[in-house]
């Protein structure tokens, strides 16, 4: 616990002390004329970059803390976990237009009822969705698909491209860490984010996984309890779920 607390405090002061040396550099080489008047517009979009990024980190840290505490309670309800999925694709229509990706939905209905918090779930697709944009290969393929097995419902987001090595993967959900290939395509995370689906997802009861080819794809999938339905038709508010176990893993695609 003590080397954990102590790597998790040097993560977070190396974080913000580079966003930090960067702005103050910036703000006094423009207090004292270092970088004259007429170019300091695009400077002070750099430090409201920095500022930002620190914001989100902090936000991201206050989310994680805010969680675990035990403290904030889940709004368990049923909803459709079809349309959360289309509603959070909207808001990222530019980048994928930008990308030119094909995008590919593999429902088993129309609609796909689960037990869980939405506003929760909203913050797992979005990050998962991001990531995948963020490392599809230009025009290339993401494919979300959910099929239902023992109670629960199991979400797939996947993307083309190059994939993660193995040996990192059991790492991708510790905090901070970034992939090789995430420091290089992704300079403003700090490796938070998967941290916070994890913690969101196992809360639920649920568990995620990772299935990739480094040459091929990465395909993130995640559990939630479905709504049981009897043969009427009617949802049964509340009933209990066990804990969701990973199907066994396929192997891999080529």
């Amino acid at each position: 616990l003590e080397q954990s607390r102590r790597s998790f405090v040097a993560n977070v002061s190396h974080e913000l002390r580079s966003p930090l040396t960067s702005m103050q550099g910036f703000l006094e080489a423009m207090q004292d004329g270092t970088i004259p008047a007429e170019e300091q517009g695009k400077y002070f979009s750099v430090v409201i970059g920095e500022c930002r990024r620190m914001a989100n980190m902090v936000n991201d840290l206050l989310d994680l803390a805010r969680i675990e505490s035990g403290t904030y309670e889940l709004k368990i309800e049923p909803f459709d976990i079809n349309e959360l999925m289309i509603r959070t694709l909207l808001t990222f229509e530019a980048r994928i237009n930008a990308k030119r990706i094909e995008v590919v939905m593999d429902f088993e209905s129309e609609r796909t009822l689960v037990e869980a918090d939405s506003s929760q779930i909203a913050q797992v697709l979005r990050n998962l969705v991001d990531n995948a944009i963020k490392f599809v290969d230009e025009g290339g393929q993401v494919e979300f698909s959910y099929r239902t097995e023992g109670g629960y419902t199991f979400v797939s987001v996947k993307n083309s491209g190059a994939g993660i090595s193995p040996e990192e993967i059991p790492k991708l959900f510790d905090r901070f860490y970034k992939s090789d290939k995430s420091r290089s395509l992704d300079k403003n995370g700090v490796g938070l984010g998967l941290s916070i689906v994890k913690t969101i997802v196992n809360l639920h009861n649920g568990e995620i996984y990772v299935k990739s080819d480094p040459d091929a794809f990465t395909e993130f999938v995640f559990s939630l309890p479905s709504v049981p339905v009897k043969k009427s038709g009617i949802f049964r508010k509340g009933d209990k779920h066990e804990k969701a176990e990973p199907p066994p893993e396929e192997p891999a695609q080529s």
